[in-house]
C-alpha cells in the first residue's frame, strides 16, 4: 500500500474508558460520531465507543444517522442539527432522535407518529452561536407551546455555547448558568428530561457543568481543544487519552540537491546547502496542510510541517502539491524507496479515498 490511515480502536477504547470515569455518576456519555466519526470512520467507532461505555451516539444529520441504521447499529442516535419538516417520517421509522427548534416541526412529528407510541426529541436552545435553535427568551413560551402534543415528546434540552477556551470563560460561565435555569424550568413539565451542554472544552474546563449528559467528540479522538486545564494541573484533565490515528505515505523517489538549486513549482524555493529530498505521493488532495484558521487545535507548530521517518523530522520542501510532497532527509541516514513516512493530516480533511486499517 502506498498510503494509508491506521487507526487503534484500542487506544479508542481506552479514551472512552477514561472520558466515562471522569464523568459524575448518573451522568451519561453521548459519543459524538459526525463527519465520519471526524474521519476515523463512524461504524467501527461507534462499535467501540457503544462497548466501553458510552450511552448513545450523536451525528450532525440524519444521513449520517440513518448510514449507522444500515449498517446494524442499533444504539439510540441524536441528530444533533435540527431537520426540515420533510425528513420526520424517516426519524419516526429509523428511530433516530431529531433535534427541533420549531413548533411546526414538532407537529408534524406528531402527527405522524402512530397511535399508541411516543416519538422523543431534544430541544436545542442557542446560547450565542445564531446557527439555530430557540432564543432563550423565547423558550419558556415554547416549551408550554409543546405541550399540545401528546405523541412527540422531548426527551432532552440542548445547547452549544459559544466558548472559545482562553477567551471567554466568564461569559461561558453565565450562558451555562442561564441554560441550567431554563432546563430545570422545562423539568417542572417534563421531569425526565436529559440537559446537555457540555462538550469537550466543556468538560475540560468546566467539568461541574457535565449536567445530565456530556456530549464528546474530540477528547474521544485524543485531541485536547483546551490548554486552560493544562496550565492549572500541570497535567491533562483526562488522563491516559491517546491518539488512535496515524496516516503514512511511502517514499516514491529520491533526489540530490545542490546548492543553490531551484525546486519545485514556479522553482518557489531554493536550496541554502546540499540536500537529499524524499517524494511522498500525498498533497492537499489527500488533506496535507490543511489546518484550522484558528489554531487551538494544532497538528505542527505554525506553519511548519514534517512527516517522521524512523522517529526524526524531514521538513517539508516548499508547498505540498496537488498530489506529491517533498521532503527534507538529508540528516537522515538509511532511508530508501518505500519507507513509511508518518505524515500531519487533518483528520476530518483527509481523503476518503485513502484506505483506513484498524487495529
Amino acid at each position: 500500500m502506498i498510503k494509508w490511515i491506521e487507526i487503534d480502536l484500542g487506544v479508542v477504547k481506552n479514551n472512552v474508558r477514561a472520558i466515562k470515569a471522569t464523568l459524575a455518576p448518573g451522568v451519561k456519555l453521548m459519543a459524538v460520531v459526525k463527519a465520519d466519526a471526524y474521519g476515523h470512520g463512524a461504524l467501527e467507532i461507534s462499535k467501540t465507543a457503544l462497548s466501553n461505555g458510552a450511552d448513545m451516539l450523536g451525528t450532525l444529520t440524519l444521513e449520517e444517522a440513518a448510514l449507522l441504521r444500515s449498517k446494524g447499529v442499533r444504539a439510540p442516535i441524536t441528530a444533533l442539527a435540527p431537520a426540515p419538516v420533510s425528513y420526520v417520517n424517516d426519524f419516526i421509522t429509523l428511530g433516530i432522535t431529531p433535534t427541533a427548534d420549531s413548533l411546526d416541526f414538532i407537529k408534524a412529528l406528531d402527527s405522524k407518529t402512530p397511535p399508541g407510541r411516543k416519538t422523543y426529541y431534544h430541544i436545542d436552545i442557542d446560547s450565542g452561536l445564531k446557527r439555530w435553535g430557540v432564543e432563550p427568551n423565547a423558550f419558556p413560551a415554547f416549551l408550554r407551546e409543546t405541550l399540545k402534543f401528546k405523541r412527540a415528546v422531548p426527551a432532552g434540552i440542548s445547547t452549544h455555547i459559544s466558548y472559545v477556551p482562553d477567551k471567554n470563560m466568564i461569559e461561558a460561565e453565565e450562558k451555562l448558568s442561564s441554560f441550567k435555569k431554563l432546563g430545570e424550568y422545562a423539568k417542572k413539565y417534563y421531569p425526565g428530561l436529559k440537559l446537555h451542554a457540555a462538550n469537550s472544552s466543556v468538560l475540560c474546563d468546566f467539568p461541574h457543568w457535565q449536567l445530565d449528559m456530556a456530549r464528546i467528540g474530540n477528547l474521544l479522538y485524543g485531541l485536547y481543544p483546551s490548554k486552560i486545564y493544562l496550565k492549572k494541573t500541570q497535567g491533562p484533565p483526562i488522563k491516559g487519552l491517546g491518539r488512535p490515528w496515524r496516516f503514512y505515505a511511502r517514499v516514491i523517489s529520491i533526489k540530490t540537491v545542490k546548492k543553490g538549486e531551484s525546486l519545485g513549482y514556479a522553482s518557489d524555493h531554493v536550496s541554502c546547502k546540499p540536500m537529499t529530498i524524499a517524494t511522498v505521493p500525498v498533497g492537499y488532495a489527500d488533506g496535507l496542510t490543511l489546518e484550522p484558521s484558528e489554531k487551538s487545535i494544532k497538528i505542527s507548530g505554525g506553519q511548519a510541517y514534517w512527516g517522521l521517518i524512523n522517529g526524526l523530522e524531514a521538513p517539508f520542501v516548499g508547498r505540498a502539491a496537488i498530489a506529491h510532497t517533498l521532503l527534507d532527509i538529508t540528516g537522515i541516514p538509511g532511508v530508501k524507496t518505500g519507507a513509511p513516512v508518518l505524515l500531519p493530516i487533518r483528520r476530518t480533511a483527509a481523503s476518503a479515498r485513502i484506505p483506513r486499517i484498524y487495529k
